[in-house]
C-alpha cells in the first residue's frame, strides 16, 4: 500500500464535549479506498492477537505503515488550523507523529468482561495525545460515547487526577459489585454520565484527546463475531502532537 490512501475530498465537521468544551473531530469519506483496507483487514486472520497489556475487549493486528504514516502527514493541517495554540498550553503545533495503528475487532464476551471493561477508560494521561479511530463497519455495530465521571466530576483524566480517580473509581467498582452484573456501558449509569455519543458510520473517523473518558458502544447481540467483515472492525491509531 504506497498510493495515497487517504480522500482529499473528505468531510470535516466539529463539536465540543463536556464542560471542559474539549474539541472532537469527525472526517467521513476519509479512506479512498475503504474496501481495499477491509481486505486488508481479513488477510492474515492468524496474525490477530489479544494484548496482555491492553484492556481492549478483543483482538488486534498491526495496520499497514504506510497507513501511520500518511496518517500524521493528513492531519497535521487539522490539528494546526482547528485546535488553536490555546489548547496545547500556548504551545504552536509543528509536528504529527503516530506511535501505533492496529486493526481492532471486538470478540469479549459479555460474561467474560472484566469490571475495568465495563467502564469509560482513557488511552493517556498527556494533552498532546489524540486517539484515532477509522470504522470500517456500519452503524449497527457501535460507534463511540464521551463520560463524565460523577463523583469526582472528571473528563479528561490528567497525570495530576490520576491518583484521586483511580482510587475513587475502585472504591465504586468494589461497593457496585461490578463483577456480579457484567455488560458493555452505551448509555449513563449510577457512576458515569454519558456527554455525548458518535454513531459509527462507514468510512468515519473520530478524532479526540486519548485523555478524555470514553467507550465504544458495543452492541453484544450482534454476535461479537472475529469474522472483519461482520463486526466491529476498526482501525486504532494514537497521534502524538508537538
Amino acid at each position: 500500500m504506497t498510493n495515497t490512501i487517504f480522500n482529499q475530498y473528505h468531510k470535516i465537521s466539529q463539536c465540543t464535549v463536556g464542560t471542559e468544551q474539549t474539541p472532537i473531530f469527525i472526517i467521513d469519506d476519509f479512506s479512498k479506498d475503504p474496501k481495499n483496507l477491509i481486505a486488508i483487514a481479513n488477510d492474515h486472520r492468524e496474525q490477530y492477537q489479544k494484548q496482555v497489556a491492553d484492556f481492549y475487549p478483543g483482538i488486534r493486528k498491526s495496520a499497514p505503515t504506510s497507513y501511520s504514516e500518511q496518517l500524521s502527514s493528513f492531519l497535521l493541517p487539522l490539528f494546526k488550523t482547528r485546535l488553536g495554540a490555546s489548547t496545547l498550553s500556548n504551545k504552536s503545533i509543528h509536528s504529527a507523529t503516530t506511535k501505533l495503528s492496529t486493526f481492532a475487532i471486538t470478540t469479549t464476551a459479555v460474561e467474560k468482561l472484566k469490571p475495568i471493561q465495563m467502564v469509560p477508560h482513557f488511552d493517556s494521561t498527556v494533552d498532546n495525545q489524540y486517539a484515532v479511530i477509522h470504522y470500517l463497519c456500519d452503524k449497527k455495530y457501535g460507534g463511540t460515547s464521551f463520560y463524565r465521571h460523577r463523583e469526582t466530576g472528571y473528563e479528561r483524566i490528567t497525570t495530576a487526577k490520576l491518583t484521586h480517580y483511580g482510587t475513587t473509581l475502585k472504591q465504586q467498582a468494589i461497593a457496585e459489585e461490578l463483577h456480579k452484573n457484567p455488560h458493555y456501558i452505551s448509555q449513563s449509569t449510577s457512576l458515569f454520565e454519558q456527554l455525548l455519543s458518535i454513531p459509527a458510520c462507514m468510512n468515519r473517523v473520530l478524532i479526540y484527546p486519548s485523555n478524555l473518558l470514553h467507550s465504544g458502544d458495543i452492541n453484544p447481540v450482534l454476535g461479537l463475531s472475529n469474522e472483519p467483515q461482520q463486526s466491529r472492525l476498526t482501525i486504532t491509531s494514537l497521534v502524538v502532537i508537538n
